[in-house]
């Protein structure tokens, strides 16, 4: 007898098995008959708990809102009080973003790639979440221009879309096509690339 799921469970076992169809195959070339032997399911199971194959890729998109959300709160929680540790706390958070979209390379994907063009809300729902780290990264540079550590021609708002634009092509280009992404050289490579570009003269990260 097979293992007997709750239906949480079972809804989650299809999303994953989504995530994996629509990573691989793309959404528009995905059918829902992938997805239900990607999950080993019958097809009247997948009608308990979606009504089309846009139905989950909805749910294939809260799943990465969700986590998207958990690791904005968790930036929102970093300190750049010490101008002495900036370096090594700039450092971390680029990481842990890598980190995070290495963790879910299949998601990040799909998001990437064309979630815009399937769901028109979705780059609004996450830039509201991603706008409270824009506002907090922002409050930083500013802080750190007042005390003459970042240049005071750098505009805030400016170096975010920058550095948001990077991010992107970097888990693109080097996170999502490789097995085992070096995310520490990758990491050196962006704080070699910030000390370069908008760190004050005279200052030392």
């Amino acid at each position: 007898m097979g293992t007997i799921l709750s239906k949480e469970l079972r809804k989650g076992q299809l999303v994953d098995a989504a995530i994996k169809v629509f990573a691989a195959k793309g959404y528009r070339s995905a059918s829902i008959a992938d997805i239900i032997e990607a999950a080993g399911v019958a097809r009247g199971t997948f009608y308990l708990y979606f009504g089309s194959k846009l139905d989950v890729f909805h749910a294939v998109m809260d799943r990465y809102v969700e986590l998207f959300k958990e690791r904005v709160q968790s930036e929102l929680g970093r300190s750049y009080n010490n101008p002495l540790r900036v370096r090594s706390t700039m450092r971390e958070s680029v990481l842990d973003w890598l980190r995070f979209y290495s963790r879910n390379k299949d998601l990040a994907k799909i998001v990437f790639r064309e979630a815009t063009a399937i769901e028109p809300d979705y780059e609004q729902r996450c830039y509201g979440l991603l706008e409270e780290c824009f506002q907090h990264w922002r409050e930083t540079v500013v802080k750190f221009q007042k005390i003459g550590f970042v240049r005071t021609d750098v505009d805030p708002g400016f170096l975010n879309m920058v550095f948001s634009g990077v991010l992107i092509h970097v888990v693109l280009h080097y996170v999502i096509p490789n097995p085992n992404p070096d995310l520490e050289m990758i990491a050196d490579q962006w704080i070699s690339f910030v000390e370069s570009g908008v760190k004050a003269r005279g200052w030392h990260f």
